[in-house]
């Protein structure tokens, strides 16, 4: 970890040095309750959609225009009333806010509603229970904008910013140093009057053969004078050709007495963190705190004092600092530099086209071929996960993803007509064919290795890859598989999730749709009836369960929208595409797509979905062929945007050649997606899913289909 640190007595690269408080409530005003159930109370600017506090922060102007408190709560046995008052800086409730909660409540957000514009000064938020204080804490109005922290960080970033060609000499001169190609001076000389006047710091690491050789912080206070320090510092060598990563240290802030919410809401935001105490300090670059798996702000205040040389537990009274960076990358295999997003170079979702999808799907499919076990019983299945940081391929797996992928990749290599990638696949079935087995009117997998597989679905996936590719030999396999399938739907249309009496009705929210898809793809494939009977016979069960508001999941939707989907293009009952957009209203809805106002990384992405975003996509793109098949010109507007937004945010998730600089064994991350743009885990799954999603769309749309579509 200690090479992954930036440890130094101080930075000086602040343009504009400002701090968030969170004040201390004072005990005049009332002693909480000792049986409280609440956790933390924060304030901030709610998102778009009401769901949670984009930023929080405890210092806002009087012309913001909506404010709002999040609370976080134990669960409790009975439910309760709770009031939210809102205290004006003259002491009297501007506002307040009565709720009914519900015991299993973890969250709660209220929005200010009271008169506007707030009355500038020092206000307190009161949580109440059965008349009794549960919870408090402060926050500031200004009247002036630039007096606000957040403010005040975003116009000193935006200020000072550099371009990617700026970054491009930058990187250049620091790579042909780092190689011994120019000396210092040139190196340093190369930098412009304009350039090297801007008032920002610089961190750079130079990696050679997938190794940190230099890491180096700037403590100047101009980029020309960063240049001549990181010239001293940085140890040239011609033996390795250097990868240089670069990031532009912007606007520090310092944080106050931060509550655990506020650090994890500043690690979401992608930001770097210092930490000092007793002249011990430490200091982690964004990237860095991506690549070490730190999940949320609490773990990285953690690491740097423990970095720094102090106890763990010392982050709670010391001096805490963020910082906004600007990344790049001109690695050993590039000509022009990159702008990161997290730790992948950025992927610009106006700028994809067609043709990136099709890429990134063979890139993908790749990914796979290199990583198929060879050796064991479990040989012809595929690497379930990977951690690129810490050089690990866990030999653990999950039987059922392997066969959802399985079908997936069957998907794909059918319509390539690829023979290489088409044996691939056929190697996996013949691996978990062999534990077909007979019972249940039929045949069905029962899968005996890490995460055993004896779920509805296991058997359908593989059914429906044998079918996909038309394997020789199952022909009757498939048809047993099928008639099993179907013997576990009940008279209401419900299945039965499971073959094993002890897990007969578990993940109604999964294993249903998933089934639901893969009879609809037997009967395409075969027009055996008893397939379509089945999907038409859980309709109206489906429908039902949906439409209790409390089975309103996201997992849900995408597997029953493309399962439906398919059903109206065997049948044309409208029924089925009323559903169908039933769901995907719901899901955009829920989770807004995010526009080019969110971070690099997740712009594209659906709200709080960056780990699902790939999965929805499938969804969506049946949903985008059924809109336009019964000419629901809106809708198909509507879905077509937002799918542009999605493949550009999954394509944004993939390992690219130019990124694996810094990996051990770049054919273990090469073509693979992350979980998410702050997480480096691979998965089998979130691979799929994502690649799933982009060739439906590769295959929905012409060229110029694709160029007409508008996304912002």
């Amino acid at each position: 970890m200690k090479k992954n640190v930036l440890s130094f007595a101080a930075i000086f690269f602040l343009l504009a040095l400002v701090s968030c408080n969170k004040a201390n409530p004072s005990s005049e005003e009332g002693t909480i309750a000792q049986e409280t159930t609440l956790k933390a109370v924060i304030v901030g600017i709610p998102n778009s959609d009401s769901s949670d506090l984009k930023e929080i922060t405890d210092t806002f102007s009087v012309d913001q225009e909506k404010v709002a408190l999040r609370a976080y709560w134990n669960p409790r046995k009975e439910g309760y009333n709770a009031e939210y008052l809102w205290i004006n800086p003259e002491g009297k409730v501007a506002y307040s806010k009565k709720m009914e909660m519900k015991p299993e409540w973890k969250r709660s957000l209220v929005y200010y509603r009271g008169p506007k514009p707030m009355a500038a000064g020092n206000w307190r938020l009161d949580v109440m229970v059965n008349g009794k204080l549960y919870g408090k804490t402060t926050f500031t109005v200004v009247r002036e904008r630039s007096k606000v922290p957040l403010v005040a960080q975003i116009e000193a970033f935006n200020s000072e910013k550099i371009t990617l060609e700026e970054a491009q000499l930058l990187a250049d001169k620091i790579r042909c140093f780092a190689n011994k190609k120019c000396t210092a001076e040139e190196a340093v000389s190369a930098v412009s009057a304009d350039l090297g006047n801007k008032k920002t710091g610089l961190a750079v690491s130079i990696f050679r053969n997938a190794v940190v050789t230099d890491m180096v912080i700037s403590s100047s206070a101009t980029i020309s004078a960063a240049m001549k320090e990181l010239t001293e510092k940085i140890k040239p060598d011609d033996a390795v050709t250097a990868s240089v990563e670069l990031s532009v240290l912007h606007s520090q802030m310092e944080l106050k007495n931060p509550s655990e919410q506020l650090l994890n809401a500043k690690k979401r935001a992608g930001m770097g963190f210092t930490l000092s105490k007793d002249g011990k300090s430490a200091a982690m670059l964004p990237v860095y705190i991506v690549r070490n798996q730190i999940e949320d702000g609490v773990g990285v205040v953690r690491q740097l004092a423990v970095d720094a040389g102090l106890a763990e537990h010392d982050w709670k009274n010391a001096k805490i600092s963020v910082f906004m960076t600007q990344d790049f990358v001109l690695s050993e295999k590039m000509e022009k530099a990159k702008e990161l997003a997290f730790t992948r170079s950025r992927v610009y979702v106006e700028n994809v086209t067609r043709q990136d999808l099709i890429d990134a799907v063979n890139n993908s499919w790749g990914w796979y071929l290199r990583n198929q076990i060879t050796e064991g019983e479990e040989a012809g299945r595929y690497m379930y996960t990977f951690f690129p940081s810490k050089d690990l391929e866990p030999a653990e797996d999950w039987g059922l993803r392997n066969l959802n992928a399985i079908f997936v990749l069957a998907e794909i290599a059918k319509d390539q007509k690829d023979p290489v990638k088409i044996a691939s696949v056929k190697k996996a079935i013949d691996t978990f064919a062999r534990f077909i087995k007979e019972g249940h009117g039929g045949k069905w997998l029962d899968w005996p290795y890490q995460r055993k597989v004896h779920s509805i679905a296991g058997t359908a996936f593989l059914m429906a890859a044998m079918a996909e590719l038309e394997v020789p030999g199952y022909e009757d396999t498939m048809k047993q598989m099928t008639d099993a399938i179907i013997s576990l739907q009940q008279p209401d249309g419900k299945l039965l999730t499971d073959f094993n009496g002890k897990h007969r009705d578990v993940d109604q929210n999964y294993y249903p749709g998933e089934t639901l898809l893969m009879l609809m793809r037997y009967y395409k494939k075969t027009g055996y009836k008893p397939a379509l009977e089945a999907v038409e016979k859980a309709f109206p069960f489906y429908q039902a369960f949906w439409n209790k508001k409390e089975n309103q999941q996201g997992p849900f939707v995408p597997w029953q929208a493309r399962a439906y989907q398919e059903a109206y293009s065997a049948t044309k009952n409208k029924k089925y595409a009323d559903f169908v957009f039933q769901l995907e209203d719901w899901m955009l809805k829920k989770y807004k797509p995010l526009g080019s106002d969110a971070e690099p990384g997740r712009q594209g992405a659906l709200s709080t979905q960056f780990a699902g975003t790939g999965v929805y996509s499938e969804g969506l793109s049946a949903a985008t062929r059924l809109a336009r098949e019964v000419g629901d010109k809106k809708r198909y507007e509507k879905y077509s945007k937002a799918l542009r937004g999605m493949m550009g945010y999954v394509l944004g998730l993939q390992f690219k050649d130019e990124d694996t600089y810094w990996v051990k064994r770049p054919d273990k991350v090469r073509g693979a997606l992350s979980m998410r743009p702050d997480n480096e885990e691979l998965r089998i799954d979130s691979t799929y899913h994502a690649i799933s999603g982009v060739h439906y769309t590769s295959k929905l749309f012409t060229d110029e289909e694709w160029k007409a579509i508008e996304w912002k």
